[in-house]
C-alpha cells in the first residue's frame, strides 16, 4: 500500500501527456503544470500569481518577484481575445490567399491557351492543325497537374480552417506568427494549439533563461514541428526580413505579429511594419497607461506617441488614439496604410489589433484623419477637434471621382471655451478615424456560442466589451457579416467576411463623458443616464455608452446641445439657487448662457399646440375607424432639431423632454459590460528579470 501510495504522487515526466497541476521532475527541477486555453506551461512550485505591493515593500523579499516570467493570468483575457481575434483575421486571409492561387492559377491558363492558340495557327495545313491541337492540349493539362502537385503552397478544396495539422504537415496556405516578446512562451503555444490553420509560430525573446523556459514548454506541449524558439533582440529579428524576400533571407514576411512587451510598444512598432506582410495584422499592447492616458508626463508622451495626451475623463480613449497615430505615422514613411480592426482600453493597459496594407494611395489620407483637440480639461471638460487637412472627392470632366488634398483653416476653436470661458489645452495631434471594424467584432462574436467555456473562460466579459465597443460606432458602416445578439448560431459569413472600411471615414465624435461630471459642474442632483439619452434622442442625436469606463455617454449631439439639456434639467426638475453658482466657475460660465422668460413661454405655447393637434388627430382617427398605431421615434432617421451655426435662439426654443423610455438602453440579454476586479490589487506585475 505504501508503495502504490508513493507511486501514485511520484512526479511525471516530461514525456508524459501534460495535465492541470501536475507535477513534472525534470533535470532534477521540479515544476507545476498550468492549463490556459488548449496550453500547458511548467512553473516553479508554489509561485505567486499575485503579489501585494504593500507586504512587499515591507518585506523587501524577492521571492515574490519570480512569478513575473513565469505565468501572469490577469492578462488570460488578454490571451482569449487574441486567440479568437487572430483566428477571424487568419479565416479572411487565408480565403484572401486561396481566391488569389486561383486567380493566378487562371491567368496563366488563359495566358498558357492564348499561346498555344497563336502557335498552332501559324503551324501547317488544317488537318493537322487539330490532331496538334489535341496533343497540346492533352500535354499541357498534364503539365498542369504535375505542377499542381509540386506546388508547395496548393490549396486545398477543404474551406479555410478547417485543415488537417494533427500529423504536421500543412496542405493549405502558409500562415505565420510571431510572438516577438514571448517570455515563457504562453502567448505561442496557445496560437499553435488553438487557431488551427496556424503553420508555423515563432517565439521570439531576450531573456536566454525565459528562452529555455520556452524550450522546456514547447517540448511538454509536443509543439516542436510547429513553434520555433529564438533568442535575440525583437527588433533585430524583425530587421531581418527587410528587403531580404526571394534573395535567401529568412523566409517568407508574417502573417501576425504580437507585440505584448511591459510598458510600450513603440520602440517596435518600425520593424514589425517591416517584418509583417502586405493586409498582415498586428496585434498591439502598451501598458505604459502612465504616459499615454496620462498628462504627468506629457513630454514623454510625445517623444514616444507623437503627441500630446488629453486630460479628463475621455483620457484613454485619448490614449487609444496616440497609439494608433503612432502606428499610423510609422507605417506611412513606406507607403503602408493601417485599417484599426478593433480598440480596447482595458483595465490598466491598451490592445489594438491594426490590418497593414501597402497602398500609397491610401497613406495620402492620412493627414486629414488625424486631429489636434482644443480641450476644456480646467472648466466644464467640453472639446473641439480640429483635423490636420481635408480630404475631397471631386468629379472629373469624364465623371470619374478624384481626391483632392488641401490644408484645413484653423484654428477650429477660440482661446477660451465657448462654454464656460475658461482656457482651453491643445492636445494630440493624434488618430481621427475609427477605432474599430464593426464586420471584425462581429465575426468574433459569432464564435462566442460554440467556443469551449473551458478553454476561454472570459467569453462573457468578452462579449460585454465587444458589444459596447460595436455599439460605439456613431457613423453609418456596412456589414455583410451580421450578427444579432439574440442568436443562438454564428452568422453565415459573406463573399468578404471583413470588408475593409473606408479609408476617408473619419470619426467626428470622438470621446465620451461622464453624465455625473456633468451634474458636478451644474451644482445639480445628478441626471439619471437614461433621462439624458431619452432628452437627446428625442432631439434626434444619436446616444450610446463606452467601452472604457462606466456610466458614460457617447453622442454625436453638440456640446450646445448637451449644455443646453443640462440648463433644462435644473430648470424642469433640479431647481438650483444661482448664489452656488459662484464667479469665475464653469458651472457660472454655462448658466449664463440660460433661456430667457420668453423663450420658456414660447417653448410653452408650442408644446400647447402641438397637444392640441395631437388629440385633434386622434379624434379624427376614432372617427375614421382607423387603427391606433402608437408613434415610435427612431434617433437615427429624425432630423436634428440644431446644428452649430443656426444660434442661441433656436437652441433656446429646443423642446427638451427628458424620457426615460426612450433613453433606456434594450438589451435582449444581460452583458458583463464593466466587470469588476476579480481580486484586490489587480494590474501590472512587476518587470521580468
Amino acid at each position: 500500500m505504501a508503495e502504490a501510495s508513493t507511486a501514485s504522487t511520484a512526479p511525471a515526466s516530461l514525456a508524459d501527456p501534460p495535465r492541470p497541476a501536475q507535477r513534472v521532475l525534470h533535470d532534477g527541477k521540479e515544476y507545476t503544470t498550468v492549463k490556459e486555453g488548449m496550453a500547458h506551461i511548467l512553473i516553479p512550485p508554489n509561485t505567486a500569481t499575485s503579489v501585494d505591493p504593500k507586504k512587499h515593500a515591507k518585506s523587501g523579499n524577492d521571492d515574490e518577484q519570480k512569478q513575473s516570467v513565469f505565468y501572469n493570468p490577469i492578462q488570460q483575457f488578454n490571451r482569449d481575445l487574441s486567440v479568437l481575434a487572430i483566428r477571424a483575421y487568419g479565416e479572411d486571409a487565408i480565403a484572401a490567399k486561396t481566391r488569389k492561387y486561383h486567380q493566378e492559377k487562371l491567368r496563366e491558363k488563359r495566358k498558357s491557351e492564348r499561346k498555344r492558340k497563336a502557335r498552332s495557327e501559324n503551324e501547317g495545313a488544317a488537318e493537322g492543325n487539330d490532331n496538334k491541337r489535341a496533343k497540346v492540349d492533352d500535354g499541357a493539362e498534364t503539365a498542369a497537374a504535375e505542377d499542381a502537385k509540386d506546388d508547395s503552397t496548393a490549396v486545398p478544396d477543404q474551406p479555410a480552417g478547417e485543415a488537417n495539422h494533427a500529423n504536421g504537415s500543412s496542405k493549405g496556405p502558409k500562415f505565420r506568427i510571431l510572438d516577438a516578446l514571448s517570455a515563457t512562451g504562453l502567448r505561442a503555444l496557445r496560437y499553435a494549439h488553438e487557431i488551427p490553420f496556424a503553420t508555423s509560430v515563432t517565439g521570439n525573446d531576450l531573456s536566454p533563461s525565459a528562452v529555455e523556459a520556452m524550450k522546456l514548454n514547447i517540448k511538454h506541449n509536443r509543439l516542436e514541428h510547429k513553434i520555433t524558439p529564438v533568442i535575440g533582440n525583437a527588433v533585430a529579428h524583425m530587421y531581418q526580413f527587410v528587403g531580404q524576400e526571394g534573395i535567401g533571407g529568412p523566409g517568407q514576411k508574417y502573417d501576425v505579429i504580437d507585440l505584448d512587451p511591459y510598458g510600450t510598444a513603440v520602440p517596435f512598432l518600425d520593424g514589425a511594419i517591416q517584418a509583417v506582410n502586405d493586409g498582415g495584422l498586428l496585434c498591439v499592447t502598451c501598458t505604459d497607461a502612465g504616459v499615454f492616458a496620462s498628462t504627468g508626463y506629457l513630454e514623454k508622451t510625445y517623444s514616444q506617441y507623437g503627441g500630446l495626451p488629453i486630460k479628463g475623463h475621455h483620457s484613454h480613449e485619448g490614449g487609444l488614439r496616440l497609439i494608433l497615430h503612432a502606428i499610423a505615422t510609422a507605417a506611412a514613411k513606406y507607403g503602408i496604410s493601417i485599417e484599426p480592426l478593433l480598440s480596447l482600453s482595458i483595465d490598466f493597459y491598451a490592445r489594438v489589433f491594426v490590418r497593414v496594407r501597402k497602398s500609397p494611395a491610401e497613406v495620402k489620407f492620412l493627414a486629414g484623419k488625424q486631429m489636434l483637440v482644443y480641450n476644456c480639461d480646467s472648466g466644464c471638460g467640453a472639446w473641439t477637434t480640429q483635423f490636420l487637412a481635408r480630404n475631397h472627392v471631386q468629379e472629373g470632366k469624364k465623371g470619374t471621382p478624384f481626391f483632392k488634398y488641401s490644408f484645413a483653416q484653423g484654428p477650429s476653436a477660440p482661446p477660451h471655451c465657448p462654454h464656460c470661458g475658461f482656457k482651453t489645452h491643445l492636445s494630440g495631434p493624434m488618430w481621427g478615424g475609427p477605432l474599430h471594424n464593426p464586420a471584425f467584432i462581429e465575426k468574433i462574436l459569432s464564435y462566442l456560442p460554440t467556443v469551449d467555456k473551458d478553454t476561454y473562460q472570459t467569453t462573457t466579459r468578452i462579449e460585454g466589451m465587444l458589444r459596447t465597443a460595436h455599439e460605439e460606432l456613431l457613423f453609418e458602416t456596412s456589414s455583410p457579416y451580421a450578427h444579432t445578439s439574440n442568436s443562438s448560431e454564428p452568422s453565415t459569413p459573406g463573399p468578404d467576411e471583413i470588408p475593409k472600411m473606408d479609408p476617408l471615414i473619419v470619426d467626428h465624435h470622438p470621446f465620451f463623458f461622464n453624465v455625473s461630471q456633468l451634474s458636478r459642474i451644474m451644482h445639480c442632483q445628478a441626471l439619471p443616464d437614461a433621462a439624458f439619452k431619452g432628452a437627446l434622442r428625442k432631439l434626434g442625436y444619436r446616444t450610446t455608452r463606452s467601452h472604457c469606463k462606466p456610466g458614460t455617454v457617447k453622442t454625436d449631439a453638440p456640446w450646445e446641445v448637451i449644455w443646453e439639456v443640462m440648463r433644462e434639467w435644473v430648470r424642469q426638475r433640479s431647481p438650483v439657487m444661482e448664489e452656488k453658482f459662484k464667479i469665475n466657475t464653469p458651472g457660472r460660465g454655462v448658466w449664463e448662457k440660460k433661456r430667457t422668460v420668453e423663450d420658456v413661454e414660447m417653448v410653452d405655447e408650442a408644446k400647447d399646440e402641438e397637444k392640441k393637434s395631437e388629440k385633434e388627430g386622434e379624434s379624427e382617427e376614432k372617427e375614421s375607424g382607423s387603427a391606433d398605431v402608437e408613434p415610435q421615434v427612431n434617433d437615427e432617421k429624425k432630423k436634428r432639431q440644431w446644428a452649430p451655426g443656426d444660434g442661441l435662439d433656436k437652441l433656446h426654443k429646443l423642446e427638451i423632454v427628458f424620457d426615460e423610455k426612450l433613453g433606456k438602453d434594450k438589451e435582449d440579454k444581460k452583458l458583463v459590460r464593466y466587470p469588476m476586479n476579480p481580486r484586490a490589487n489587480w494590474g501590472p506585475m512587476n518587470r521580468a528579470k
